[in-house]
Order: C-alpha cells, then structure tokens, then sequence
C-alpha cells in the first residue's frame, strides 16, 4: 500500500471509530514512512483518552525524528500520571526548541506543581520563545514561589516575545500591574510580538479587565499595518465578543 492510501486508511478509521479503531491506527506507528506516522499520532491523539493510547504515544516522545517528539507530546495533552509527567520533563533539554516548547506546554496543562523547578531551569533558555512559554507556564501551575525569580528574569529580559510570557505568567500568579505592561507591547516593532500579546490578552480575559482588553485591541486594529495581525486582532476580539 503507497503512503497516500495509508493516510487515507487512517483518516477513514478516524472517521468510522469503533472499538478497535486504536489498535488498526496504532499498527501504523510501526512503518518507515515519516507523514504515515505523524497522521497516526494525530489520530491518536483525536481519540478519547485511554490508557492503551497513552503506552502507544509516550515511547515516540523518545523518538530520532524531532517531529515526532513534538507531536507524540502534543498527543498526549489531557493524559496524566507519573509517566506523563516524566516524559515532559525529559524533554525540556531536548535538541529541538519545538520539541522543549511542547513539553513545556504540556506541563503548563498538567498543573502538576512539581514542574515549578524544571520550568524556572528554562527561564534561561537559548531561544526566547522557550522563555516565554516558561514563563507562563509557571503562572498556569500557580507557582506562587516563583513570583520573584520571574520578577528578577524579567528585569534582564531583553526579547519583547519573551515578555509576553513573563508578563502573562506573572498576571496569573495574582501580580495585576502587569496586564498594562501586557498591552503595551501592542505597540511594539514586531508583528509576531503583537499577536502574541493579543493572544496571551485572550487568555487572561475575564470581567474585570475585559472591557479595557478589547479597548486596547481595537485601538491596536485601527493601525495594525499587517495582515497577519488584523486577523489575530479580530479573531480575539469575536472570541471576547462571544
């Protein structure tokens, strides 16, 4: 069978369901072709959660091919339990930055406060994305303790796109002031920055700041230069609407 008939099998297995849909998906975890494998995490990872899904998926967190680390823990979001856990960890240090934001990430969505240490380790990681997410990924654990190790980061903190993270994190550990400094960076040079903010913006939404959110939003769409950032802009601005 050629590789565009596989994926077409795993696609149609998806769609049919049933009880031995996993383990029909699962089988094709064990061929050499690359987008075969990664159609079948994704289906996997479309399944309800189950134990026999999460065995299938957390040896590929180990996997040579940095895509297939990625998604095998991508797959695994609304899994938990210790080997989830450490599986996530073992991959902060990993030699893909895609890879390190994925497992952080994922520990963001574990809340497991154990991964307080770990994430405040990649607080100094070579890439600002992997910054970023760290930091907020302390604010969605509620690591209350690293308020001033964030605060302290912050101040030496020289990517605008690694402030949006600090900012975020530090907004969801209680610390208010800095939703300003948030939307603030909606003025900032970098488009990819700008639509950060506005996401991190719609995650923090709630009827306290809401208003002030869309306000800063729509005066951030009226000059938004780019395309990219109008979209965003306004995909925010209907999710708030709505």
């Amino acid at each position: 069978m050629k590789p565009e008939q596989r994926i077409t099998a795993i696609q149609k297995l998806l769609a049919q369901g049933g009880p031995d849909v996993f383990r029909e998906i699962a089988a094709y975890l064990e061929g050499d072709d690359r987008e075969v494998r990664i159609t079948a995490i994704g289906a996997l990872g479309e399944l309800p959660v189950s134990e026999k899904i999460k065995f299938a998926l957390l040896p590929l967190t180990e996997d040579l091919d940095e895509e297939i680390r990625y998604l095998a823990l991508e797959a695994l979001w609304g899994y938990t339990g210790e080997d989830v856990f450490k599986a996530h960890i073992d991959r902060l240090k990993d030699g893909d930055e895609l890879v390190r934001i994925s497992a952080i990430e994922g520990l963001g969505e574990l809340r497991d406060a154990r991964a307080e240490k770990y994430l405040v380790d990649s607080l100094i990681d070579e890439e600002e994305i992997v910054r970023r997410d760290a930091a907020e990924g302390l604010g969605k654990i509620g690591a209350v303790s690293a308020i001033s190790t964030l605060q302290n980061h912050l101040q030496q903190e020289t990517s605008s796109l690694a402030k949006v993270g600090f900012y975020t994190g530090l907004y969801l550990l209680g610390s208010k002031m800095h939703l300003k400094s948030l939307l603030n960076l909606l003025k900032d040079p970098s488009y990819v920055v700008r639509c950060a903010v506005a996401n991190s913006a719609a995650v923090l939404a709630d009827h306290e700041n809401e208003k002030g959110i869309k306000k800063a939003l729509q005066a951030a769409l009226r000059r938004e230069p780019t395309i990219a950032a109008q979209s965003t802009f306004q995909r925010v601005l209907d999710e708030l609407s709505s």
